[in-house]
């Protein structure tokens, strides 16, 4: 009797074996990762293509009913979304928020307004007809005949462990420069005019005839301050700084804020 004793696969047999053992374990693990991303892959977003009178009802039902706002010749009106305006040809385009449209007449259609316009983009404005649910009331504060300041309003950002607020708006450069390191920097101030808190908004490059919102960092005062004085100031050619007049915005402890 011969007795035969091997030591693990040897010989091209066991080479094969060991070969096939390996690209099916490598197989098994692709097809585990292949299945692990897609269950933990977000859904793909579904995009709608819809025509511009499909877009305006769907503007409509999102901002739910709204009263009517009545502009006059010369009143200045600003995007507050993505909107669709129509050209005089009859064609349209889309409108970017913020857009600010100067107001030459409005028309009724059936019980909605729509408002035209020339667009002030400080280069050659075109006429627009907008519906004037895309539309709000632009009453901006001018500062020096290089930048509006609009919209400013105090946005709770937390409520534990203690109360915290910040100063937001809105700047548009009405220059025809750009403006670079451009900032805004509020002071809370009590009823005697002590300073409580100095809080700045990150620095920002305005385009001409470009309109950005601006957040400061937070601020812990709460309804301590009585007013805020709010400075402007952007970088010059000459390596200098241009401080905007300050603004001075009172405050009480019945303000609204959001």
């Amino acid at each position: 009797m011969v007795l035969r004793i091997t030591r693990g696969l040897g010989g091209p047999r066991g080479v094969l074996i060991l070969t096939v053992t390996g690209l099916v374990g490598i197989v098994a693990i692709l097809a585990a990762w292949l299945v692990r991303q897609n269950v933990a892959a977000p859904p793909p977003v579904s995009v709608i293509e819809a025509s511009p009178g499909e877009m305006l009802r769907l503007g409509r039902n999102a901002r739910g009913t709204l009263p009517e706002v009545p502009y006059v010749s010369n009143d200045l009106a600003r995007t507050v979304s993505d909107a669709v305006a129509q050209r005089p040809d009859g064609t349209w385009l889309n409108v970017a928020p913020g857009t600010v449209l100067k107001v030459a007449s409005t028309t009724m259609d059936g019980k909605t307004l729509w408002v035209s316009g020339i667009v002030q983009d400080g280069v050659n404005g075109q006429s627009l007809k907008i519906h004037s649910s895309f539309l709000e009331r632009y009453t901006p504060v001018p500062l020096a005949n290089t930048i509006e300041l609009s919209d400013v309003r105090l946005v709770h950002l937390a409520e534990t462990p203690t109360p915290k607020l910040a100063v937001a708006g809105w700047l548009r450069n009405v220059s025809s420069q750009t403006l670079s390191q451009c900032t805004v920097v509020c002071t809370f101030q009590d009823k005697d005019g002590a300073k409580l808190d100095r809080q700045p908004a990150p620095e920002l490059a305005l385009r001409p005839q470009e309109m950005i919102h601006f957040e400061t960092a937070p601020t812990a005062t709460e309804r301590q301050f009585t007013q805020i004085t709010m400075e402007i100031s952007h970088a010059t050619p000459d390596g200098l700084r241009n401080y905007l007049p300050a603004v001075v915005i009172p405050h009480s402890a019945s303000q609204r804020t959001q």
